[in-house]
């Protein structure tokens, strides 16, 4: 029997700087504080002084389906262990 466990980690997606080099965008992948979900952060500071965060969630098995469906296959090797 395999233990299924929810989602763990963090990935940045995009960082954007402004012209003197300060981060003023960036996007990232989260787990949820449950595991059960993944959560998608933008935040957007591009405008002086406005501080800007949008959350957006989804589940692990939900993202897996919409990658499959949408994502381009890639061939697999195997490697023998």
């Amino acid at each position: 029997m395999m233990l299924a466990k929810g989602a763990s980690g963090a990935m940045t997606l995009i960082t954007e700087y402004d012209a003197v080099g300060n981060r003023s965008r960036w996007l990232r992948l989260e787990p949820a504080t449950d595991g059960r979900a993944v959560v998608l952060v933008e935040v957007d500071e591009r405008k002086p002084g406005i501080h800007r965060e949008m959350r957006y969630e989804i589940t692990a098995s939900e993202l897996i389906a919409v990658i499959r469906a949408h994502g381009v296959g890639l061939t697999a090797v195997a490697v023998p262990t």
